[in-house]
């Protein structure tokens, strides 16, 4: 009695969520005539659930690759059993069915959803393996002295720290460091060379993300642009914003003004000239969520200030990172973006003039569970062109890690051709950024790792997880790991500049964890003392 129980309670459930009767009578036709099958099919070991399949008879059982690929491969590139353990993938099945509900389609051929379970469940590792990453065998050729500076506020939720600019408020005058908290919604500037100077809020937002210096409306003078996700955890609504500061001439006061509102979570905004008028247009990666977001880019009016035109480069949900660049040197400015959620590609939108790209993918993940998390480009070989530095480590969906988490070098190797570098293994890796962190004349690199604070699977609970890792570029396109920092790996943002000014680069790494009282109210720099460490 308390199977069919079971069985009549996950019938009630897809009642709920599936919209589509071809689903609910596929589903309904298996799950209730064969309850006991269905429940074999979550324990048992991948021998007996083999076996167990073939007593589903139809057309799914004839070629059961063919069928998952053309149902949960329509869209994205079809799941790999491997990405989860054995018995995660009940779960996931289920939200693979309701995404398809939530949809609206209804012209794909669903198998029943115990006969999917057992596909994957047949074909998943019992456990996940998660390999230790190779240390170098020499110390790295510099040191850092860790610092941590606090981020005094008048607020009582400690902060979320998004993104970290390190920029002149006025030109002439010396850098600051500017924290978007996103959390409590304000953007600080922090004098690091000065620390008489209490940190300074100033602006209050939403929830704001990445911020960018740019004359946009031409006066002479470098503006502030922010990225606002209009909500903190991820959501379909339409809450974002673009904002900008425009700076008073000589003064490090600014105006808000709203460019662009009523927008999905603005992940991302950049500015550039993409039709060659001397004016920069506004680049902006729209995260959204399941059913909204895109990338789209504003043309100003001459005055600079309200835009007069709307360009939708992709309609894609999921943009999370934008970077201007001209990637086929023909004069025009391109873009390079990182489409996450279900798609995990990285796009080349090439100007094709009058603010039209064509997009070209340059690389994809395996499937949907890689994990974008961002993206920087760099010369990283010094042979003169613009490569790509990938992260992926998001683990936010279902706070699942995954061994294929770490960081990527795409390597350019003209006419738009890249060739794919694993470099490095990290869990939750999520930005890395390149530096002469050791001033020997070529790009080195540093990451910062960002999870949840209870993963999955529980092997991966109980390992040591890097905070923060150099890569140390020791022969032309050759990188060894130097692990920084371990134990803290709630770094979604850094930045690297010369921030005391001696020749050397420094970097900063901002926290920010979902319990609010879990996290020390400060920034941390790393300070570059220039000599080598010691093994």
């Amino acid at each position: 009695m308390s199977d069919e129980l079971e069985i009549r309670r996950r019938s009630r459930f897809w009642i709920g969520v599936c919209g589509s009767s071809a689903i609910l009578a596929t589903i309904l036709s298996v799950v209730l005539v064969r309850g006991a099958l269905a429940k074999r099919l979550r324990t048992d070991p991948p021998g007996s659930v083999a076996a167990s399949v073939s007593e589903l008879t139809g057309e799914f059982d004839r070629d059961p690759d063919a069928a998952v690929a053309a149902f949960c491969g329509d869209c994205h590139a079809t799941p790999r059993p491997a990405s989860f353990p054995r018995d995660a993938w009940h779960d996931e099945v289920q939200k693979g069915y309701q995404f398809y509900s939530k949809s609206g389609r209804a012209d794909l051929k669903v198998p029943p959803v115990p006969w999917t379970v057992a596909y994957f469940r047949s074909r998943a590792p019992e456990h996940l393996s998660f390999p230790t990453p190779a240390e170098a065998a020499g110390p790295l050729g510099t040191s850092f002295r860790r610092e941590q500076i606090p981020l005094n506020t008048d607020v009582d939720l400690q902060p979320a720290v998004a993104n970290l600019l390190w920029t002149a408020l006025v030109s002439g005058q010396g850098e600051t460091m500017l924290v978007s908290d996103m959390r409590n919604g304000r953007i600080v500037s922090l004098n690091l060379r000065d620390r008489s100077v209490a940190p300074q809020v100033l602006t209050r937002l939403q929830n704001p993300s990445r911020m960018e210096r740019s004359d946009v409306d031409g006066d002479g003078t470098m503006d502030l642009i922010v990225a606002d996700l209009g909500s903190l955890s991820a959501s379909d609504h339409n809450r974002g914003q673009v904002v900008m500061y425009l700076q008073r001439a000589g003064l490090d006061s600014y105006s808000p003004h709203v460019i662009a509102s009523k927008l999905c979570r603005v992940a991302d905004v950049r500015s550039g000239d993409f039709d060659g008028d001397g004016r920069p247009e506004l680049l902006v990666a729209e995260f959204g969520n399941y059913t909204t977001g895109k990338i789209l880019l504003l043309k100003f009016g001459p005055q600079g200030r309200d835009w007069v035109n709307e360009v939708i480069v992709d309609a894609r949900p999921g943009a999370i990172d934008a970077r201007p660049c001209d990637l086929d040197g023909d004069g025009r400015l391109d873009f390079v973006a990182v489409i996450s959620q279900e798609y995990e590609q990285v796009v080349a939108y090439m100007n094709q003039g009058n603010l039209q790209f064509a997009a070209r993918t340059l690389w994809a993940g395996p499937d949907l569970t890689f994990g974008s998390s961002g993206i920087e480009l760099s010369d990283l070989d010094r042979d003169g062109d613009v490569d790509i530095l990938y992260t992926n480590g998001d683990s936010f969906d279902n706070m699942y890690v995954n061994p294929s988490h770490g960081i990527q070098w795409l390597e350019n190797t003209g006419k738009l051709q890249f060739t794919y570098h694993r470099l490095t293994d990290m869990l939750g890796a999520y930005r890395a950024v390149a530096a002469d962190v050791d001033r020997d004349g070529d790009q080195d690199i540093l990451a910062v790792a960002w999870l949840p604070e209870q993963i999955l699977p529980v092997e991966a609970a109980k390992l040591p997880k890097a905070s923060i890792v150099c890569l140390e570029q020791t022969d032309a396109r050759v990188f060894v790991r130097h692990t920084l920092e371990t134990g803290f790996p709630y770094y979604p943002a850094i930045a690297t500049g010369d921030f005391d000014g001696d020749g050397d680069p420094d970097f900063a790494v901002g926290p920010q964890v979902a319990y609010a009282s879990s996290v020390p109210r400060w920034l941390a720099v790393w300070w570059n003392e220039g000599k080598p460490t010691a093994k």
